[in-house]
């Protein structure tokens, strides 16, 4: 029994091996994205439209409203490495 657990955990770390770099270049080609507090909005953000109209303006391609009580509008792009 201690010898097939043994095989099996071999097994699998092998297979992650080389599955795992070929995972990991997937994931590093995505593009990360960057946030900043909005400089235009004012007042409560409820309606992403509203945020997301005003990044525009501000020359980000998206927003959007985080925070639970105080939220704010967070302008959202892609980050230049």
């Amino acid at each position: 029994m201690k010898s097939s657990m043994q095989f099996i955990s071999i097994l699998f770390f092998l297979i992650l091996l080389v599955v795992g770099p070929g995972v990991m270049k997937m994931v590093e080609g995505q593009p990360q994205m960057c946030e900043a507090e909005s400089i235009n909005f004012t007042g409560f953000c409820e309606k992403w439209r509203t945020c997301k109209r005003v990044c525009m303006s501000e020359g980000f391609p998206d927003g959007k409203c985080k925070g639970t009580f105080h939220r704010k509008c967070y302008c959202i792009k892609s980050c230049a490495m």
